[in-house]
């Protein structure tokens, strides 16, 4: 049995919050989701001779969402992702500029400068991102400890800038 034209117009306009929810988690932006819902919307309606009364507004319509997913997805996989040319451009830029590469290696050789315990507690926090209590525990030493020596190796840094 056919939907009427009405109650399908106004089951699908009931469910579109639910369905704008569920295609933002399959594409993983809000941008994304928007333009599966449409893309959704526009085969629902297009097919909407194909839905039968009791069969369930929302599963037929998250299907349609799902399967435009797996459509998009495919094709993209096919011709490959599209990068904007900024972002090329930024990853294929000409070096720094010679200022850079002075302060750099000025970092580089206050790093050096410092006491091994100091440059590694700075290593593993900076580099790493470990924990006071994890840097505690993979040196051996107390929490306190480990602040202290921090805060000598940031000192050192700064003082030497």
């Amino acid at each position: 049995m056919t939907c009427r034209a009405d109650d399908f117009l106004t089951g699908l306009q009931a469910e579109i919050p639910s369905l704008k929810r569920y295609a933002r988690g399959l594409a993983g932006t809000r941008e994304a989701g928007d333009d599966l819902v449409q893309t959704a919307l526009e085969r629902a309606l297009r097919h909407r001779d194909g839905f039968r009364t009791g069969a369930g507004m929302r599963h037929w319509l998250r299907a349609i969402v799902r399967n435009a997913f797996l459509d998009e997805y495919r094709k993209r996989l096919r011709q490959g992702w599209h990068v904007p040319v900024q972002d090329h451009y930024r990853e294929t830029h000409l070096a720094a500029p010679q200022e850079f590469h002075a302060e750099l290696e000025d970092v580089t050789r206050r790093i050096e400068s410092l006491r091994p315990v100091e440059r590694t507690v700075l290593h593993l926090r900076a580099y790493e991102g470990l924990s006071h209590d994890q840097i505690a525990h993979r040196t051996g030493v107390a929490v306190g400890t480990v602040k202290s020596r921090l805060y000598r190796a940031r000192r050192a840094l700064e003082e030497c800038g």
